[in-house]
């Protein structure tokens, strides 16, 4: 089954170098499972019938048979025979087809949710849903990092729970300088490589049906042992399958009466057959626990050969394959090992259902296995947890690879490490919203050196919040080890707090303008605690904030706010209406003004307002509530 994985996805193809290349890949691979699917879904259907056909005319020759039908008993036995000798073919041909039906279906759905991405259709992607950390709610809101339209949404491709938890916690925690440059080099490196990318991508997929992953067999790892209380049961097991092979060697050889050699038999069996009663449940508990399915275990290692056998260059990559490699205690090796364990255990599943009964009764096969098993476990156990976190370090720098794929004009960012009392600037060029199409308008920004604030006015629905979230989201991605929608962009390492979409709150008695005041009081407190030997600088981005009070003292409330914060060492930027902000005296020297504004222009003999989203140096010259008001029909005209 993990081979047929493998099927149109190894074909040489040129790497796509620009957007247009990226879409017209995708639309080629869809369009090639697409008609995938229709062949194998009616061939499927066919064979189906006649297996079904097969199996029924095995099983009536069978019973004629039996019945000595036209007196060709013996003949009858033999047709019955080749039947279900062809069922057995067809069967498995019947699977074959079934597993490329499968995988042709996963690849479609891959590739029309990658087209999704590219064109940020976000209700047309499906990811596992995850929660924000209560401290880190508010700025995933403000900056749609984990929720529906999010980074999250961008870049989830990740599907086994170690992937999507390593993701999120790049997300959430960011890296400083050194890692950065690192992941860089790894996203770097995987990012023309589409299609080993999505052959990994395509193991993950097959494993996310079974959403507790590798975390159960994991916890198995770190576990006592089974036998630590039960050491007898593998005593007594190991003398009842002496008297079995014992027993059958002397009926076989005839060395030993029938009498004798069945009863010892029997009563191997008998306390097999009690053993298995007592515990065949708790064993076979151990065993979902190290794989339900043995296709489970074959995709995992599947997934280990891949990394380890992946022609790694950077030093990140080649890092995260020393402890799948190395010969004696790497992943590779011994997940083989444990593979082959697990097919064995799973032998009571599927065809092998005779041949384990037979066993169990025989040898109580189940306390053998558990035992090979728990040997593995006591040798080399304790390094599984390493094992498949590296291997979600790996799903999560492919997620950031085919985000810089998909994306070939976007650029990785320069996060440089800030020396003590050294300036911190974010400077960018052509920067752009990540979760906007490629509509979206750029502008060039600089946030800083510390001691000043970005201010930014301009008329409503002018793009003042979007700059700031353009800001926001790029940081995030650059300090995951992301390419940034940006021509150039630098930073150094930073710590963000925003104030952006607050809302009040009635099951805790708080109004809108106290929410606001305590989400300020938290993003100055953090500030405090941001000294110069802190490695992240903090960054602020304030949007209108305090409009639940009259204009005089919001103008003093914010401009004290934004002081504290410029006080200490934060940097960053708040958009506002308050056109008078930047001439107040805890403000004058300290901001940097840039402006937004709208334009209007005559169409069929309507003045319609438009904005082109481009950022202007200075104080905004306009504002726009009163137009907007008269535009839809309320302004002072619209009462005459």
């Amino acid at each position: 089954m993990v081979e047929n994985s493998t099927r149109d996805i190894n074909s040489t193809m040129n790497c796509p170098q620009s957007r247009e290349e990226v879409l017209a890949y995708y639309w080629g691979k869809l369009n090639h499972e697409q008609e995938t699917v229709k062949r194998c879904a009616g061939r499927w259907s066919s064979v189906a019938y006649l297996r079904g056909g097969i199996f029924l005319s095995f099983f009536a020759s069978l019973l004629m048979g039996a019945a000595n039908a036209w007196s060709l008993g013996g003949l009858l036995y033999c047709l019955s025979g080749g039947l279900f000798a062809g069922f057995l073919v067809v069967a498995f041909i019947h699977e074959k087809m079934q597993s490329e039906l499968r995988i042709a279906t996963i690849l479609s759905k891959m590739h029309l949710e990658s087209l999704a991405r590219c064109h940020r259709q976000w209700d047309d992607i499906s990811v596992e849903p995850i929660e924000a950390p209560a401290g880190f709610a508010p700025i995933s809101k403000d900056l749609d990092l984990l929720g529906d339209s999010s980074v999250y949404k961008l870049l989830g491709i990740t599907r086994t729970p170690l992937g999507t938890e390593t993701l999120k916690r790049w997300i959430i925690d960011g890296a400083l300088a050194d890692e950065v440059a690192l992941r860089q080099q790894a996203v770097a490196e995987l990012k023309p490589e589409f299609q080993w990318r999505l052959k990994f991508r395509l193991l993950c997929e097959q494993l996310s049906a079974t959403r507790s992953g590798p975390s159960r067999f994991v916890d198995w790892c770190e576990s006592p042992s089974w036998f630590e209380n039960r050491g007898w049961v593998i005593l007594v097991s190991r003398l009842t399958s002496l008297v079995s092979l014992l027993a059958i060697v002397l009926l076989v050889l005839g060395l030993a009466p029938t009498m004798v050699g069945g009863s010892m038999l029997l009563a191997a069996c008998a306390v097999n057959f009690g053993l298995s009663i007592l515990f065949a449940g708790g064993i076979h508990d151990d065993f979902n626990l190290i794989a339900s399915r043995s296709d489970q275990a074959a995709h995992y290692i599947s997934l280990f050969d891949m990394a380890s056998q992946f022609p790694a260059k950077s030093k990140k990559l080649k890092s995260l394959q020393t402890r799948i490699q190395r010969t004696d205690d790497g992943a590779q090796p011994n997940m083989h090992k444990l593979g082959r364990l697990v097919f064995l255990a799973n032998m009571r599943n599927g065809m092998g259902f005779i041949l384990y009964i037979i066993l169990e009764f025989l040898f109580f096969w189940d306390a053998h296995v558990l035992f090979m098993m728990e040997k593995w476990k006591n040798r080399t156990g304790d390094r599984a947890r390493g094992w498949f976190s590296d291997l979600g370090e790996w799903e999560a720098l492919c997620s950031l690879a085919k985000l810089a794929a998909d994306e070939p004009d976007w650029v990785f960012p320069e996060v440089n490490p800030t020396a003590e009392n050294s300036a911190a600037i974010v400077s960018g060029t052509s920067v752009g919203h990540p979760l906007l199409t490629e509509a979206r308008v750029a502008n060039d920004v600089q946030l800083g050196p510390p001691g000043t604030v970005l201010l930014v006015t301009g008329s409503n629905m002018s793009g003042k919040s979007t700059l700031l979230r353009s800001v926001g989201v790029n940081i995030v991605l650059a300090q995951m080890g992301s390419v940034v929608c940006a021509k150039s962009f630098s930073l150094p390492p930073l710590h963000i707090e925003t104030s952006m979409r607050i809302a009040d709150s009635l099951a805790d008695g708080v109004s809108f303008f106290m929410a606001e005041l305590k989400r300020l009081k938290a993003i100055v407190d953090t500030a405090k605690k941001h000294d110069a030997k802190n490695p992240r600088r903090m960054l602020f981005l304030l949007d209108e904030i305090l409009q639940g009070t009259n204009s005089r003292e919001r103008q003093i409330a914010v401009s004290r706010v934004v002081r504290k914060l410029i006080d200490g060492n934060a940097i960053g930027a708040i958009s506002t209406h308050d056109l008078d902000l930047a001439t107040t005296e805890d403000l004058a020297v300290a901001c940097q003004t840039v402006h937004f504004a709208e334009q209007f222009e005559e169409v069929d003999g309507v003045r319609v307002m438009t904005f082109d989203y481009q950022m202007r140096q200075g104080i905004a010259e306009t504002t726009n509530a009163l137009k907007l008001l008269e535009m839809v029909g309320l302004g002072e005209k619209d009462d005459e």
